[in-house]
């Protein structure tokens, strides 16, 4: 059954893209993942209630700053680009500008390589990230007006090997091979991502408009793999712990 759900998106995508000038823009936003006591928050309830309760709050004040983050995927055809919509500094907004993680104001630029434009340990990086190898499952849903079907891949998340488990929601009704953060290579636009924890997912979708797609692809920084920034990133780490005393 597997098999030929993939061979039919494969088809339904290859043919609807050829066929057309396909550009959009899509704005995502950001929320947790429905949280479950881990196995670290049970033995930190258990041991230190007060902290735990510390822990918990500051996770709902991230929760409730992070829901006003908007990003922006723009694409066109086999090209796109992903980033974070500039937010206003100001005294308000100054809590949500300290929480804002390292990697959600990257850069995402995809065509036939996918690349991460990172700023990170005062450098500028350029990452060439590895290929995703998706499976399709059985499972769908309805977003909006679109039927969306469920995948699911692994990636390596740190130098030492650790796996995550990603999972997309798609819709090869809008056929684009993107989403956000970088991650593509589905028959259909991803309108919903889990990953970290956090779920991305698409507010407003806007297609073929008249307006002219700029897609430019980044080229400053320091070009690593993905695995060499992973291993930079990890001794920068210890080398700071060392200096902490920690």
């Amino acid at each position: 059954m597997k098999i030929y759900l993939t061979s039919a998106f494969l088809f339904l995508f290859i043919t609807s893209v050829t066929s057309q000038d396909f550009k959009g823009t899509v704005i995502y936003g950001k929320k947790p993942k429905t949280q479950i006591l881990s196995k670290t928050d049970s033995i930190r309830l258990k041991e230190n209630p007060e902290k735990h309760r510390r822990f918990q709050k500051m996770r709902e004040i991230i929760s409730t700053e992070e829901k006003k983050l908007n990003f922006e995927l723009n694409f066109k055809n086999t090209e796109s680009y992903f980033y974070l919509k500039p937010i206003l500094e100001s005294e308000s907004n100054e809590s949500l500008i300290n929480i804002i993680s390292v990697y959600d104001k990257g850069v995402y630029y995809n065509k036939d390589k996918r690349i991460l434009q990172l700023n990170a340990f005062g450098e500028l990086f350029l990452i060439t990230k590895p290929k995703l190898n998706w499976k399709i499952q059985k499972d769908t849903k309805k977003i909006g007006e679109y039927n969306c079907f469920k995948a699911t891949t692994e990636i390596i998340v740190n130098s030492k090997g650790r796996k995550q488990l990603i999972t997309a929601w798609f819709t090869p009704k809008i056929p684009v091979s993107f989403g956000p953060l970088g991650y593509d290579g589905l028959p259909g636009l991803i309108l919903e991502l889990e990953v970290y924890k956090k779920i991305y997912y698409a507010k407003k979708i806007t297609l073929n408009f008249k307006e002219v797609i700029k897609i430019e692809k980044p080229i400053k920084g320091i070009k690593v793999t993905e695995k060499e920034y992973q291993e930079m990133a990890s001794s920068t780490m210890q080398n700071f712990k060392k200096s902490k005393g920690l």
